[in-house]
């Protein structure tokens, strides 16, 4: 096997900032924009780069959001894995519940890009393949709080299945009402809610 000559690390290096740099860039167009009236014309703009240059790592919009949201759906698995791991078998659930909230709670940028999978009933897509593979990361994350939920209660597999998915409807739901300012508009604050959710959870 041959080692790499300096230049060809260089190059690497190089080559890896500039795509990084287009990521970066199509993020901030994607926030402002959305995914639908973004164009690569718009992301090459918010670079300082041309569309061609674009498109020898991508070849489309889509594919860059496909890479945008798979590289937060990752994120979110290391940081649930990461909870599980600081919390006894009694408050697990509760960590992973709060791991989950925090996460997107912080990150407003990866909430926007995760409301993608769950928008609307109209036909949308970045292709099968990349939806596919959005869709089974977003299932490994949701089997991580049915993980937790086992390790605190003492449910059948059948009810945990049922379970993880409330607390990812009720997850989802108590985000979409913080990042919207909902939550304030209505007199609420989320960190009580959420701690009546856990309470109400593990005393079942």
């Amino acid at each position: 096997m041959s080692i790499p000559s300096p230049r060809a690390e260089r190059n690497e290096r190089l080559s890896a900032l500039r795509r990084q740099i287009i990521l970066d860039a199509a993020l901030r167009v994607f926030e402002r924009d959305g995914l639908e009236k973004t164009t690569i014309r718009a992301i090459a703009k918010e670079a300082g780069c041309t569309t061609g240059a674009i498109y020898p790592w991508f070849a489309g919009k889509e594919a860059i959001y496909g890479e945008l949201l798979d590289g937060s759906l990752q994120r979110l698995h290391a940081h649930l894995e990461r909870a599980a791991a600081a919390h006894e078998d009694n408050t697990a659930a509760r960590g992973a519940i709060l791991a989950f909230f925090g996460y997107y709670a912080e990150r407003r940028t990866d909430f926007s890009l995760g409301m993608y999978l769950v928008q609307g009933l109209g036909p949308r897509g970045l292709g099968r393949d990349m939806d596919e593979k959005l869709n089974a990361r977003l299932r490994q994350c949701i089997d991580l709080l049915g993980h937790a939920l086992a390790r605190t209660k003492a449910w059948e597999a059948e009810v945990v299945q049922t379970e993880q998915m409330n607390v990812f409807t009720y997850l989802m739901g108590l985000l979409l009402l913080l990042h919207t300012r909902r939550l304030k508009s209505l007199g609420q604050q989320a960190e009580p809610l959420l701690d009546n959710y856990c309470h109400a959870l593990e005393r079942r």
